[in-house]
């Protein structure tokens, strides 16, 4: 038995240049364009997955019906809260001296959380229980996960078995709009899966 996963970032939003966690933003018409063009490589007959908010929702959901696959939101696959950060220019934030500063949070967010925002280490719990539950209980043979740059980052953290302190999974990984991350999840003689990250 084995699964393939494929992890859709979002397209480009209408509003770049700042920090989407929780803002609900659309897809801008060049993200809709990068996401047509990344679902091209999924297999067929898969179960879609999508984060609740529009700029992943309204073209899963589309996906979905055009295909006829079975969809679900998920509040899990939601992008970090960054809390008082949330909807702000990277421009503003970078000027703003207060403790925790954008820098401080960049360089080392497992020590330091947004104002009002959510922790690493909770943004990393909500994420690996979702995952190990679809790995307990989901048998689907092809599933399409439309999501965040910092979900799918945590998953691969996840998988490789990156530890929260080494922060180079945030900085050094970058996954750019319409980006798909490939997961293939085998199954031994106990029904244990076992990803692999697929390149």
């Amino acid at each position: 038995m084995q699964q393939t996963w494929y992890f859709i970032r979002h397209g480009q939003p209408q509003a770049t240049g700042h920090l989407l966690g929780r803002s609900n933003v659309e897809l801008s018409k060049v993200g809709w364009q990068q996401l047509s063009k990344a679902v091209e490589s999924v297999s067929s007959g898969a179960l879609v997955f999508s984060s609740p908010l529009k700029r992943c929702k309204e073209f899963a959901q589309h996906y979905a019906q055009l295909h006829g696959y079975q969809f679900e939101l998920d509040e899990a696959l939601k992008e970090m809260d960054f809390g008082d950060w949330d909807g702000q220019s990277y421009e503003s934030l970078w000027q703003l001296t207060t403790k925790p500063t954008l820098g401080q949070f960049w360089q080392s967010p497992h020590l330091y959380t947004p104002p009002n925002g959510e922790s690493l280490l909770e943004f990393k719990r909500r994420v690996e229980q979702w995952w190990c539950f679809q790995l307990d209980s989901n048998r689907s043979p092809h599933n399409v996960v439309f999501t965040h740059g910092g979900v799918i980052k945590q998953l691969v953290a996840y998988i490789l078995q990156i530890p929260i302190s080494n922060s180079c999974i945030f900085s050094a990984l970058d996954i750019e709009y319409g980006k798909v991350l490939k997961v293939k999840v085998y199954y031994d003689e106990q029904d244990k899966g076992w990803p692999k990250v697929v390149f």
